[in-house]
Formats: structure tokens, C-alpha cells, sequence
């Protein structure tokens, strides 16, 4: 886990930048299908910095809140 610096937040949270492996792993995915998600706009938002992609963790949990549903009814209506 790497610390980006960055004054437009106040949350320590939103400094957190996650790899893509460790990003996958906290959404319990496999690394090649953040990727695949990544690539299609399927995905969380992502931060590029160079030629390397970083997921923010408020944006992990955003992402996650997305495409949090009460029943499958409701994931099929999404």
C-alpha cells in the first residue's frame, strides 16, 4: 500500500492509493478481472500516475456501495 499526497481532501482515507492486486483483493476479485473491468468501464474509478493505475479506497467503497443491493431482484434491475 502506497500513500499518494494530496491537500484537495481532508480524510486520510482518500490519500490511500491502492495497486491493483491489493485493490482486488479488497473487492475479493482476481487482479486480471479489475483489469478487465478497468479496461471495459466496468469498474471502480482508478488514478493514473505515470504508467501506473491506483485505486483510491473512497473510491473502492463508493464502488462497492454502487453495487450494493438488498435482493437479486434488485441486482437484476440495475
Amino acid at each position: 500500500m502506497t500513500y499518494a499526497t494530496s491537500n484537495s481532501r481532508d480524510s486520510a482515507d482518500a490519500r490511500i492509493v491502492l495497486t491493483n492486486k491489493e485493490a482486488a483483493r479488497k473487492l475479493g476479485i482476481s487482479h486480471r478481472t479489475l483489469e478487465d473491468w478497468r479496461l471495459t468501464s466496468r469498474g471502480p474509478r482508478f488514478v493514473k500516475l505515470g504508467r501506473l493505475v491506483r485505486y483510491r479506497l473512497p473510491d473502492l467503497l463508493d464502488f462497492m456501495d454502487r453495487n450494493s443491493f438488498m435482493n437479486t431482484a434488485q441486482a437484476a434491475a440495475a
